[in-house]
C-alpha cells in the first residue's frame, strides 16, 4: 500500500498529503473487505463497475489517482452509493449548521411604516376603508 511503503503518494495533480493518502488507503481496504464479504470476485466486480481488474486493484490498494467515478461505481455495485451521496449532506454537516446559526440575526425588528403609508387612498378624505386592518 502506498501509505505503508514510506513513498510519497502522487497523482497527476501533484503530491498527496500523507494523512489523505492514509485515508484513501483505508477506504480501499474497506472496499476490498466489503467486496469479499459479499463474495464478489475481482473479475465480477470490475465487470459490474465497467473497469478493468487492474483499476479495481488500484482502488483497493488506495491509489489516490483512481477517479471519483471509479469509487462511485464500486460503491454502487456494493449497494453503498447512498453513503457517498449523503457524505456532505448539509443537513448532516454539524459545523456548517453551527456556522449558519451564528449568522442568524439576534433580533428581528419590524420596520415602522409612516402614517401616510398605512392609510388607504381616499381614507383621509372620509371614504369607507375596505382594506382589512394590518394591510
Amino acid at each position: 500500500m502506498i501509505a505503508d511503503t514510506g513513498k510519497v503518494a502522487r497523482t497527476k495533480g501533484g503530491v498527496v498529503h500523507p494523512s489523505i493518502a492514509r485515508g484513501i488507503a483505508g477506504l480501499g481496504r474497506d472496499i476490498s473487505r466489503a467486496r469479499r464479504a459479499r463474495r464478489i470476485s475481482t473479475t465480477d466486480m470490475a465487470a459490474r463497475m465497467g473497469v478493468g481488474r487492474s483499476t479495481l486493484h488500484r482502488l483497493e490498494q488506495g491509489d489516490p489517482g483512481v477517479s471519483l467515478n471509479t469509487l462511485a461505481m464500486a460503491l454502487s455495485v456494493l449497494g453503498l452509493f447512498d453513503r457517498l451521496a449523503d457524505l456532505v449532506d448539509p443537513a448532516a454537516d454539524d459545523i456548517g449548521l453551527m456556522l449558519a446559526e451564528k449568522t442568524l440575526p439576534k433580533n428581528i425588528v419590524s420596520r415602522r411604516r409612516s402614517s401616510q403609508s398605512t392609510q388607504t387612498p381616499g381614507a383621509a378624505s372620509g371614504e369607507a376603508d375596505d382594506v382589512p386592518e394590518g394591510w
